[in-house]
């Protein structure tokens, strides 16, 4: 059976997906989780730890995690806490069993042809580093409101364990997605896929990415 592990760092991003059961997690309870991570996400990022800016920051893991961590199983929920003030910002992985041709699957995991969209969407070759060349694409959809939502969507095909991964997330703020993309970037290039009896890595350690993971990653991230 294969497996996907994500390196993610610790001081921009929480990982929501939810234990089969709370008591069978080292973190015991979803509020002990919550509390922990504000706590690490204030002291990686040197800001003052208050009790009541953990406080709120709390608050926003819970509501968070009640909103987005109902995943079934094969998907993994991450919230990206870039601006504190704002919202977290939901990105999903999810992962399966590879099926038909590769140029055509990527495609349809990235809604290239959705007659949904408003216009043909913006798909571009991204190359990350466990998984290897794939697609990113960013299209927009029109919501009965008249809003404008904007869908990013990540595929790749692990040809070694016959895996598809696709990363999605969407958002009205179409600025705000613009900003974060270098980090939705960064967190696409330290997914790994494994088998049981492989080596993962553990979320926070940056030395377990691979060298030419952490050169794309800031390659991207610098607009190059």
């Amino acid at each position: 059976m294969s497996w996907v592990d994500i390196y993610y760092p610790l001081d921009r991003w929480a990982d929501i997906t939810p234990p089969a059961t709370w008591s069978d997690d080292s973190w015991g309870t979803r509020d002990m989780w919550a509390r922990s991570t504000a706590e690490t996400v204030l002291l990686l990022r040197g800001q003052p730890h208050s009790w009541l800016a953990n406080r709120r920051l709390v608050k926003r893991l819970l509501r968070a995690y009640d909103v987005y961590a109902k995943q079934p199983l094969g998907k993994h929920t991450y919230i990206h806490l870039g601006n504190l003030r704002q919202l977290p910002l939901p990105v999903t992985v999810s992962y399966g069993p590879a099926e038909g041709d590769k140029p055509g699957a990527l495609r349809r995991l990235v809604r290239a042809q959705d007659p949904e969209l408003l216009r043909p969407p913006q798909v571009d070759t991204f190359h990350a580093g466990h998984l290897g060349e794939g697609l990113r694409a960013l299209g927009h959809v029109e919501l009965d409101d008249n809003d404008i939502v904007a869908n990013l969507w990540y595929a790749f095909r692990d040809e070694h364990h016959s895996v598809d991964v696709v990363v999605f997330a969407s958002t009205g703020d179409l600025v705000r997605l613009g900003e974060v993309m270098p980090d939705i970037d960064a967190l696409v290039h330290g997914i790994k896929v494994r088998a049981d009896d492989e080596d993962g890595w553990w979320a926070g350690v940056s030395d377990d990415i691979p060298v030419d993971a952490k050169s794309d990653a800031a390659t991207d991230a610098g607009g190059s």
